[in-house]
């Protein structure tokens, strides 16, 4: 059967302008020698840049993983085991709490507009809604500055 882009969308009942992208968080991103990164491993709603921000974590991660452990295999499940409880937690949380909660309440609160945000939703509440969903996402700017740093000394050997 040969599929034309104009019949599909003859047999789709319905198209969103905006689709969002947010899917069940998975319960496994790697198989063997094959593992997910980024969208593919965390699909989720548009928020604060997350899919690229949370690929370079995932991409750090990993290359820390391949170049630490002793197989790829391994390498890959330590990655799996360390990154997918996270994302998958950020994945849920951004669906209830993204920086899109500011927009949601402002609408909520204030449906006929507002001029200035602070008489909807204060400063306070602003700053404490943003360092919920920095901590959150691994963004927070105390835990990365004291995080490890992930690296791995190689040894050279000479062959004397």
């Amino acid at each position: 059967m040969i599929f034309t882009f104009a019949g599909l969308i003859r047999q789709t009942r319905e198209i969103y302008e905006y689709p969002e992208a947010d899917r069940e968080p998975l319960p496994r991103w790697s198989f063997g020698r094959v593992t997910l990164l980024g969208d593919a491993a965390h699909p989720m709603r548009p928020a604060g840049a997350q899919a690229g921000s949370q690929a370079v974590v995932d991409a750090r991660f990993l290359a820390f993983a391949l170049a630490s452990a002793a197989t790829p295999e391994r390498a890959l499940d330590q990655y799996d085991a360390q990154r997918r409880p996270t994302m998958n937690a950020v994945t849920l949380r951004n669906r209830e709490f993204g920086p899109a909660i500011v927009m949601e309440l402002a609408e909520q609160r204030a449906p006929q507009g507002f001029s200035d945000i602070e008489e909807v939703i204060s400063r306070r509440e602003l700053v404490e809604i943003a360092a919920a969903y920095k901590t959150q996402a691994g963004f927070d700017p105390v835990e990365l500055n004291q995080r490890r740093t992930l690296t791995v000394e190689r040894t050279i050997s000479s062959r004397g």
